[in-house]
């Protein structure tokens, strides 16, 4: 008899605890193969497609529309056409029976082991997932975001190698004192935190600041950089980040007055979540992060460290761009302008977080890009 595979709510980002089933992709006693689309799944930040972690054939959806379950909670099962329907049966209420919510062999790989790092005197929230010695792959957020940004792609990435996720200044758990708020500030915290974990070489992924930020320490330490992706980068040729944007971010004082900025983020606005809203309001309320906020916002708009950024990116030998042409928080690289070793791809049907609304299609271009 062949096996039968459990397919459980999975669990994105650190704070996701349940999901909600949106729609099925298949019906059962389809085919299914590993990386197929499955399920979309709505949780409290966004909504996401959910894909099938192994081949087989659906021979049961547990979870039907509209239902609400824990994070490891079964809503599917897979198995051979050898398996008797009373067999499954049984492996269904089995495993109903047994089940506790919150046990962590229900967990899926988006739940990182949370540390702070002291890191040049200041202390830097970090999040590690994923065995083995492997070259570690390191996610650098956006403007305002912290580790949580990446809740859609630890898990395809932890296949691969280990994960760090870095909260930069200013931003998530981490010291909100940014200095100066240069690339150089940013890129040199990075390096700190990285030897303070006794890190060498990266793959290393950046999200707009992120990913300036990556670029900046790439150039600076291009030999401890194994591949670098970028994913809608900012201050690079042909970009200009949005002053709307970040003012907005920055003054907004309640939810509903950060919200028509937060949607500029999204191609699909309906994307922003009434939870989304409040977790942002509650970080801004945390002593010092308006000024922090204030001073990566100036440096921002005024494109202070763009002129250096560009002119040092013909020191990193090779790079990967993922971008969209409909990005409004900082626009379409100039791909033209780029060193002969960066190649952008474009995204299409997706805004400024493409790593969240096109997560598959991100996914697969880092995987190949760490290959």
């Amino acid at each position: 008899m062949s096996d039968v595979i459990p397919i459980r709510m999975p669990k994105w980002g650190l704070s996701m605890q349940e999901g909600t089933i949106v729609n099925w992709w298949k019906e059962e006693g389809a085919a299914i193969a590993e990386g197929d689309d499955l399920v979309d799944i709505e949780t409290s930040k966004i909504t996401n497609v959910f894909e099938a972690p192994q081949g087989g054939t659906l021979r049961r959806i547990v979870a039907q529309t509209g239902e609400t379950l824990p994070v490891g909670a079964l809503i599917g099962v897979v198995a051979g056409s050898d398996v008797s329907d009373a067999d499954l049966d049984a492996f269904v209420k089995d495993f109903q029976a047994s089940f506790v919510p919150g046990d962590e062999d229900g967990e899926s790989a988006g739940g990182l082991a949370i540390t702070n790092v002291d890191a040049g005197g200041h202390t830097i929230r970090v999040g590690r997932i994923g065995e083995g010695d492997g070259t570690p792959i390191v996610l650098l957020h956006g403007f305002s975001g912290d580790m949580n940004n990446w809740l859609f792609n630890i898990e395809a990435l932890v296949a691969k190698a280990p994960v760090v996720a870095i909260d930069l200044p200013g931003h998530g758990g981490s010291s909100k004192e940014v200095g100066d708020g240069s690339l150089a500030a940013l890129a040199k915290s990075v390096d700190d935190t990285l030897t303070a974990l006794d890190i060498g070489k990266v793959h290393l992924v950046g999200h707009s600041l992120g990913a300036a930020v990556a670029a900046r320490f790439a150039a600076d330490n291009p030999t401890r950089v194994a591949s670098l992706t970028l994913i809608a980068p900012a201050l690079f040729p042909g970009t200009k980040a949005s002053e709307e944007f970040l003012t907005g971010v920055v003054e907004a004082q309640r939810a509903r007055d950060l919200k028509p900025f937060v949607e500029m983020l999204f191609a699909d606005p309906s994307l922003v979540t009434k939870d989304m809203l409040e977790d942002m309001m509650k970080y801004k309320r945390l002593d010092g992060v308006e000024e922090a906020l204030s001073v990566l916002r100036d440096r921002l708009v005024n494109a202070t460290d763009a002129a250096s950024l560009i002119v040092d990116l013909k020191k990193i030998p090779a790079a990967t761009v993922i971008a969209s042409r409909k990005d409004q928080i900082v626009g379409a690289p100039d791909a033209g302008a780029l060193p002969s070793g960066f190649k952008v791809i474009w995204i299409d049907g997706a805004g400024h977080m493409l790593h969240l609304e096109k997560a598959g299609d991100v996914n697969a271009l880092l995987l190949a890009a760490i290959s």
